[in-house]
């Protein structure tokens, strides 16, 4: 995934959260974590964001129902 100038995503330079642990590189807002009753947002650059949804896609195809 490569972020698209004009779209509506919106990347930001920031730190991954997604094990990369690297700082001031391009990142998307994914959503905010919770944790005993705390919030902190996360955000992924662009090569976790690809390993994670991979990841997530391997997860959909293996649950995916089968025809009947």
């Amino acid at each position: 995934m490569t972020p698209r100038p004009g779209t509506q995503e919106h990347w930001v330079n920031g730190d991954c959260w997604l094990g990369c642990e690297r700082t001031g590189v391009l990142v998307i807002w994914l959503g905010p974590l919770q944790w005993d009753g705390q919030h902190a947002p996360v955000h992924a650059c662009v090569p976790c964001l690809d390993r994670l949804k991979a990841q997530a896609l391997s997860y959909f195809m293996e649950r995916r129902p089968t025809a009947v």
